[in-house]
């Protein structure tokens, strides 16, 4: 059978039309089901439906002015709509009430319907309107329908008022779905709110950060370099705060991506205690590190993720204890959390629930109980930062990793911080199919404890993929200067990189948009040797020139193209590569790092011509 039932030799037919029936097509089109698409709750209700009430066909139906749309249909085959014409519901969407026929045949209203005279021959018709109330008042927009091919005489009225309570449950369906729609739309809205403010405060931050590092350079006072340092400092911190910011609403736009390469578990660890060892000195605090000898220390993960989730939880760790105080970190196998080889350790600074850390049953060890034993594959590694520090009160545990209901106000006055760190942890440990806890007690300490299944690799396939991996080293014999046409339209942003590569011998010549940048490259296409483009600016923005640039000239000839932007979402660069730059350098930058990328596209460049 067609998806679309035929009415060929279709008679003149006349049909009712509700008063309201405008209002209930526009409310239709509001909910979206106008359409041919699955729905998962319908097909769920029609099958229950048509188990309860032993029909052979069951379906959903709506009805725009032409067509009349079979959500889930069980018995019509491949049929998912029919003309407005031949819709027996045209009648149940009159009134409250369960329309009712036992023998279509027998009525004149259907007696020469298509459906009736041919295939699928319907007898039989029970429909019950699906009523939504919203604005004070009622709109009747679909049936949930049963059909036979034969009469049926004992369908009895408490048969009706089950069927009508059906549809009621298809009303609250439909604007479940509909709310739904709405708060993925609000997240979609937040998440690229996020990312937009995230934007627009790292072009500002990166001239506040060049400009602090210029002056810098310059001759000061011990007090105005104690001002200096003082910035840096905030700077940092700020810093902190929109990378947090940019990190939340890459998790929750579904943009955050993790890399899978081999790394040494234990070199990640003590980088990270190293990072911290000279800020926990300077609080007066004692910082303990442990990592299981049985415990592989080679893996697959993604370590700028995994050093991002062990640094927040240590830094917090470090922020929330007292002088006097210690930090621990151990790192072990799942069967030894809390197991007795660590416990004399680990009872001197942790204070535990007596709970078990709950394991998902995919992620647990193929040999529980074995504390010495690792899968050959996978390991489920458990990181546990414990602190003797101010504790967090039970009720607010729940809300520690929701970035937007932070647990304790008074605390984050005290201590600082955004709480964004948590709930970008919980985010990350979640994306690498791991799981996160907490468990503290007021004025005597927390717990943190990551779960992470990770695979785990040999020495040498580590150490192989390491030699073919590693950043060459050695310093040119001498660095290179160029021509650099600097687009930007940003004029504290222009001065900055302007004072970075005339400091490193380049010669710069500095235009606001992508319009002039066309203009000036035209006079003397071979003078430049780079173009650094801004992405946002007035006239002709960043893509919008290169893709022009690739138009005008022979792409081979065209000098490399680096983005300079402040936008800094996963896929950025991708976007940029696809239009044809070569290379994508994020707001604020670094003036090493913005001339190490200089230099290498500079020696590219010189190479790709000799």
């Amino acid at each position: 059978m067609e998806s679309i039932l035929s009415t060929t030799n279709l008679p003149t037919l006349s049909y009712p039309i509700a008063v309201d029936e405008a209002a209930r097509i526009n409310k239709l089109r509001k909910y979206q089901v106008l359409n041919d698409n699955d729905e998962p709750a319908f097909k769920r209700l029609v099958e229950l439906a048509k188990s309860f009430f032993g029909m052979p066909i069951v379906t959903i139906t709506f009805m725009d002015e032409e067509t009349q749309y079979l959500k889930s249909a069980h018995g019509l085959g491949e049929v998912c709509r029919t003309s407005r014409e031949v819709a027996i519901c045209n009648y149940t969407v009159l009134s409250n009430d369960v329309f009712v026929v036992a023998d279509l045949s027998k009525d004149s209203r259907f007696s020469q319907n298509p459906l009736i005279t041919e295939s699928p021959h319907l007898r039989f018709y029970a429909g019950a309107p699906i009523i939504l109330h919203e604005d004070h008042k009622s709109f009747r927009l679909g049936s949930l329908c049963l059909m036979d091919t034969k009469p049926h005489d004992d369908f009895d009225e408490s048969q009706a008022k089950v069927l009508a309570q059906f549809a009621l449950i298809a009303a609250d369906a439909l604007q479940l779905q509909d709310k739904q729609r709405d708060a993925k739309h609000a997240n979609e809205m937040k998440s690229d709110f996020l990312a937009n403010m995230s934007h627009e405060i790292r072009t500002p931050m990166n001239g506040i950060i060049g400009m602090v590092e210029m002056l810098s350079e310059t001759k000061l006072s011990d007090e105005q370099q104690e001002y200096v340092d003082n910035i840096k400092v905030s700077n940092e911190h700020l810093m902190a705060i929109i990378n947090g910011i940019l990190d939340l609403s890459k998790v929750e736009s579904g943009k955050m991506t993790l890399d899978s390469i081999p790394l040494n578990l234990s070199t990640l660890c003590n980088e990270v205690v190293s990072l911290f060892a000279i800020k926990a000195r300077q609080r007066g605090l004692i910082l303990d590190y442990h990592y299981t000898e049985s415990l592989s220390p080679y893996v697959q993960g993604d370590p700028i993720r995994l050093k991002q989730i062990i640094a927040n939880l240590v830094n917090n760790a470090i922020k929330f204890t007292r002088e006097g105080g210690r930090v621990s970190i151990a790192v072990k196998h799942v069967p030894n959390c809390y197991c007795v080889d660590d416990t004399d350790h680990a009872d001197d600074n942790h204070h535990h629930s007596g709970e078990a850390i709950r394991v998902p049953a995919n992620l647990s060890s193929d040999h529980p109980g074995d504390d010495t034993a690792v899968s050959a594959d996978y390991m489920t590694v458990c990181i546990e930062v414990t602190d003797t520090g101010v504790g967090i009160k039970p009720e607010s545990l729940e809300a520690i990793f929701d970035a937007y209901d932070q647990a304790d106000k008074s605390t984050h006055r005290l201590y600082g911080g955004t709480g964004l760190g948590l709930s970008v942890c919980k985010s990350l440990v979640d994306l690498m199919g791991g799981e996160i806890n907490v468990d503290s007690e007021v004025g005597v300490g927390t717990t943190f404890s990551v779960l992470l299944p990770l695979p785990t690799i040999d020495a040498a396939k580590y150490e192989t993929w390491q030699n073919a991996n590693e950043l060459i080293t050695d310093e040119p014999s001498h660095e290179r200067a160029g021509h650099i046409l600097l687009v930007e339209d940003d004029a504290v942003n222009a001065i900055i990189a302007k004072k970075t590569l005339t400091n490193s011998g380049h010669i710069v010549t500095h235009v606001t948009d992508g319009q002039q940048a066309l203009e000036i490259f035209a006079v003397s296409p071979d003078r430049y040797d780079l173009i650094l483009m801004d992405h946002h600016m007035p006239i002709l923005d960043g893509v919008q020139a290169t893709i022009k640039l690739h138009e005008l000239y022979d792409p081979q000839s065209l000098p490399p193209i680096i983005a300079l932007t402040a936008n800094a979402m996963d896929g950025e660069r991708e976007k940029y590569l696809k239009v044809g730059m070569q290379d994508y350098c994020t707001k604020p930058f670094k003036q090493e790092q913005l001339n190490a990328l200089v230099q290498y596209w500079l020696i590219q460049q010189s190479s790709n011509q000799e």
